[in-house]
């Protein structure tokens, strides 16, 4: 076992990324031999990968000639065990757990939904298959995405009232598209792609919020908070072709690599939620206050954390630099979202108009007209409820967290998406698993999965609760 350790320690850094380089091109060759393969323009260069046996010969090369120059253990000697390994972690266990044992119950409740209760006016506004379960995955938003990866971004008109796909952030559209050239780069391939990416994106997350969790409570709680977030009412985003399961992992991820002092990864993951939603650039805030807390108080530590705490905004810079270039505006993007009712208006007069309406409606009335409203109006209750406690508990950074994903949005558009945009508070879970006593924690279970099949219910046959 001694000797295995320092084998693997002197092995060069080198060596190990022409390991990973013929363990890519041979995973590729497996796709393309599956799937057919795909033809790609990348500017005015033509990637064309339609056999599977030049990747191979390529693998294969690659392999030898870095036996030749670093006769040390081949990573493709590792791997079986590595994966052995990692799948005996508690981490990785809880996460597929928590994984099959929910998305798959509200993927079912989405199709039982539409084939016993039918669309909300009697027709699906948008289908692409005959196949109902296929068409589960795309439904509201999902549908610009998938026009993002089959057409790319397009800008037809200034008028800021046109609904246009620039204002979709291109981390998640472009992680599907290159999955689902892999696959054969139809739409079908694509959709597959779509919950691919959005399943193991949420698998990691959870793996990432496990040990995160387990650093700041402990192990059986760590456990309960990837439970409560999985089961949460409006977790049901995280099995559908929305980017909310890639924005959960790099905000976790960027969270843990921070704490750990793991800038390079930090900044990694933070420019990816940067990249994925408007609001990730708001992540910068949280982070800067990881960066001025105690735990960093050496200097040499301060500089690199702060500039680390940028990379959220440099990712929606990044953006914003390609949005100018496609359309001559850097901010057309947050132009663009008024096309969606998304336009500035103070809190007071977003509370005023709701109150408004109950008083000369009656409540009844307003449940009947804005119940889905009141469904995102609970949730951003629960968030805002839960900001004074996470940060005496947890600390400010967390509570913070909360507020920069919660009340820009609502300022931009009232209760519209609020409760999707909860689901991603997973200090929140974190604070509820440590205070919610053992004896009830299968109420709290039982009581989220029910909202989030009521959810489900809707999100699936066309209502607009999100």
């Amino acid at each position: 076992m001694l000797l295995d350790i320092r084998e693997q320690s002197s092995v060069p850094r080198w060596a190990r990324l022409m390991d990973a380089l013929s363990l890519v091109l041979a995973a590729v060759a497996l796709a393309v031999a599956m799937f057919g393969g795909f033809r790609q323009s990348i500017a005015s260069i033509r990637i064309s990968v339609t056999s599977p046996f030049p990747l191979l010969l390529w693998a294969f090369a690659v392999a030898v000639a870095r036996q030749v120059a670093a006769p040390q253990r081949a990573l493709y000697r590792e791997v079986p065990a590595r994966v052995g390994s990692w799948l005996h972690l508690a981490e990785v266990k809880s996460a597929v757990l928590t994984v099959v044992g929910t998305r798959l119950p509200i993927l079912l409740v989405g199709y039982f939904a539409v084939s016993l209760f039918g669309y909300a006016n009697g027709r699906a506004p948008l289908q692409y298959f005959n196949n109902e379960f296929l068409n589960l995955p795309v439904r509201w938003d999902a549908g610009w995405y998938l026009q993002i990866v089959t057409e790319g971004y397009r800008f037809a008109s200034s008028d800021s009232q046109v609904q246009q796909n620039i204002v979709f952030f291109p981390a998640y559209p472009l992680l599907v598209r290159m999955v689902g050239r892999l696959l054969g780069g139809h739409t079908t391939h694509y959709v597959l792609a779509g919950m691919a990416v959005s399943l193991t994106a949420f698998s990691a997350a959870l793996v990432y919020l496990y040990v995160l969790a387990r650093k700041l409570v402990d192990d059986d709680k760590a456990r309960y908070a990837v439970w409560l977030i999985a089961s949460y009412p409006f977790a049901l985003f995280y099995g559908a072709m929305y980017s909310e399961s890639l924005f959960l992992l790099g905000v976790v991820a960027a969270f843990y690599h921070f704490r750990e002092r793991q800038f390079w990864q930090a900044a990694a993951w933070g420019m990816l939620a940067g990249l994925t939603k408007p609001n990730g650039a708001l992540l910068s805030i949280p982070l800067a206050l990881l960066a001025v807390s105690p735990s960093l108080s050496m200097a040499r530590w301060r500089v690199r954390a702060l500039a680390t705490a940028a990379a959220p905004g440099v990712g929606m810079l990044l953006y914003a630099a390609f949005i100018w270039h496609l359309t001559g505006d850097p901010l057309a993007w947050v132009r663009g979202q008024s096309a969606w009712e998304r336009t500035f208006q103070p809190m007071t007069t977003v509370v005023a108009k709701q109150y408004s309406f109950v008083r000369h409606a009656g409540l009844s009335e307003y449940l009947a007209v804005g119940g889905y409203d009141v469904l995102n109006m609970f949730a951003v209750l629960f968030a805002l409820t839960a900001v004074w406690p996470v940060g005496r508990r947890i600390g400010l950074p967390y509570a913070a967290l909360i507020l920069v994903v919660t009340l820009p949005p609502i300022a931009y558009g009232g209760w519209l998406s609020a409760g999707r945009h909860s689901s991603v508070l997973f200090p929140i879970f974190v604070w509820l698993a440590d205070v919610v006593p053992h004896e009830h924690r299968p109420a709290w279970i039982f009581t989220f999965s029910a909202f989030q099949a009521l959810n489900a219910a809707l999100f699936y046959t066309w209502r607009p609760m999100f």
